[in-house]
């Protein structure tokens, strides 16, 4: 399995997702078409539900997420947390976000319903940088 990685432009968010179990995304999510731009990520994890590492830590901090790149992203989370029920890995997130931003924080607490096994850290930030 290959890493991905995925630099961050000003409409869409960065992502590193690597065989190791690291894996970071975040930044602004408003790309022209979201289904192209996610399919190579929802490909990859689809990959890395087969064969996890034994741990995995995720590093989220989004800036902005329109209503597609939510989908999206909820799709991810609801993978995870099926594969975190498997037992095959121990999956722990941590999510920043910016203080003000209670429409993220919002989010969040979504996708810790969507995935209630992932031990999710929620971490409030004056400003977020990328990451």
């Amino acid at each position: 399995m290959n890493p991905l990685v995925i630099e961050g432009k000003e409409k869409t968010p960065f992502f590193s997702l690597l065989p190791s179990g690291k894996l970071s995304f975040g930044g602004t999510s408003v790309p022209e078409d979201a289904a192209s731009f996610y399919f190579p990520i929802i490909d990859w994890f689809s990959d890395y539900y087969r064969l996890p590492s034994g741990d995995t830590e995720i590093r989220v901090a989004f800036r902005y997420l329109n209503s597609t790149s939510s989908s999206m992203i909820h799709k991810i989370f609801h993978m995870l947390g099926r594969l975190q029920e498997t037992g095959k890995t121990n999956i722990s997130c941590e999510w920043l976000y910016e203080a003000e931003d209670l429409d993220m924080l919002d989010f969040i607490n979504k996708m810790k319903e969507v995935a209630p096994s992932i031990n999710f850290i929620i971490q409030s930030k004056t400003h977020l940088l990328e990451y």
